[in-house]
């Protein structure tokens, strides 16, 4: 890939019902009480081109993979998390402020029709695909 490259990551899958009696219940934040099932999915998307997509565990595990398929020369366009940082040093890189606008362009899109398809299927993301 390269030229201008939109990279962002949306999370599925994990979800922990709380239990009925308030009593019973445990702080769902704490990672000894989640599922461990939860996966991102890390959607590279070349404008008016090609789109990659990465699952993994999370968006952090996901910089060292990119570099396997967008060039030096590209100019990433990624959300202001701290682990897109680590891009600076190898692209010419632009943020977007999630509060002012989604994206540059379209990169939203497949992740749209993942979440979409996801509810429609209600079938397991796995990590293979």
């Amino acid at each position: 890939m390269s030229g201008q490259v939109e990279i962002d990551g949306a999370y599925f899958g994990g979800y922990v019902k709380p239990a009925n009696y308030k009593d019973n219940r445990c702080d769902r934040r704490l990672s000894e009480n989640r599922s461990g099932k939860r996966r991102v999915v890390v959607v590279m998307r070349e404008r008016n081109g090609r789109t990659q997509s990465i699952v993994a565990n999370s968006e952090h595990e996901t910089v060292s993979e990119i570099g396997k398929w967008i060039l030096s020369s590209s100019t990433i366009h990624a959300d202001e998390a701290g682990h897109w940082d680590a891009l600076y040093s190898r692209y010419k890189a632009r943020r977007v402020n999630h509060a002012e606008a989604y994206s540059h362009n379209s990169d939203n899109g497949l992740i749209r029709l993942i979440k979409r398809q996801k509810i429609e299927s209600r079938q397991y993301l796995s990590k293979d695909h």
